[in-house]
């Protein structure tokens, strides 16, 4: 199970990245934009009676839930099973994201998208630690085998 998330994780990673720099025609630009004020894009998103379905459904529920996966690092990296390491690290990688968009021209740096993004992973995590808890798909299983190896005995 390890070995399928790490594809799948890996996969996902260069996907997502792909959309955050390439999809839905971005090209570079050379005026760079950062939203360091928190929660003025969800507010606008919220409040804005103008704003179509879609356009919500993408900024808020995608920024949310297109992160969740990352909350499972913890099933193939035996740090990130605990909440403090897995979120540092995944503020520090996202914030980068985003700092890179900003330099690069391809697309906006937003400080609401880092923390939809992080509440995604947080999201991921409640339900991976959920998972594990009740062993849905024998999952304890797996990730006991991941986190300590018997010794081999000689009979």
């Amino acid at each position: 199970m390890k070995r399928y998330f790490a594809v799948f994780i890996a996969l996902y990673t260069v996907v997502l990245l792909y959309m955050m720099f390439y999809a839905s025609g971005r090209e570079p630009s050379e005026i760079s934009y950062i939203q360091h004020q928190p929660f003025i894009t969800i507010q606008h998103f919220f409040n804005d009676n103008n704003v179509d379905n879609q356009a919500f459904i993408v900024n808020i529920f995608g920024n949310i839930f297109l992160f969740s996966p990352f909350g499972w690092l913890g099933l193939c990296i035996k740090k990130f099973n605990r909440i403090i390491p897995i979120t540092l690290f995944f503020l520090i990688a996202i914030s980068t994201i985003e700092s890179i968009q900003y330099l690069t021209g391809r697309g906006v740096a937003d400080i609401d998208d880092v923390f939809l993004n992080t509440l995604g992973m947080l999201l991921g995590y409640v339900l991976f630690k959920y998972a594990t808890w009740k062993n849905i798909a024998n999952i304890q299983v797996h990730f006991q085998l991941t986190e300590k190896k018997e010794p081999i005995t000689a009979s």
